[in-house]
């Protein structure tokens, strides 16, 4: 049995492929206004729904595929779970949006879309 949201079951129910470009858009837009200087929760919110997302989608993955999700899923994990201390770092904040840029690329690449 699941509790999913009805945001999270809407969805899931797309098409990975669509599911795969909503994530890569969440990286993509994290990258971009995390050095913005936008409110921190604002960031942190993206991190929480892309964490879902991931878990919606590795589903449907093959393992190689999902494992590497998963991989980026631990690194959004460390980064809410340290959310004060690693917002207020700048170092980190670069961290957040050179990994956030990387990563919709490569979720873009898993899924065949060429950038």
């Amino acid at each position: 049995m699941n509790n999913w949201t009805m945001a999270e079951t809407t969805f899931r129910c797309n098409r990975l492929s669509v599911r795969m470009e909503r994530l890569a858009q969440n990286f993509l837009r994290m990258g971009a206004i995390t050095l913005d200087g936008v409110e921190p929760e604002n960031i942190l919110e993206i991190v929480r729904e892309s964490k879902v997302f991931i878990e919606l989608t590795a589903i449907d993955l093959d393992v190689d595929s999902a494992f590497e999700l998963a991989q980026i899923q631990r690194q959004l994990s460390r980064w809410h779970v340290h959310w004060l201390e690693t917002w207020t770092s700048d170092a980190s904040r670069i961290e957040i949006s050179t990994l956030s840029q990387a990563w919709a690329n490569r979720i873009r690449e898993m899924a065949g879309i060429f950038v």
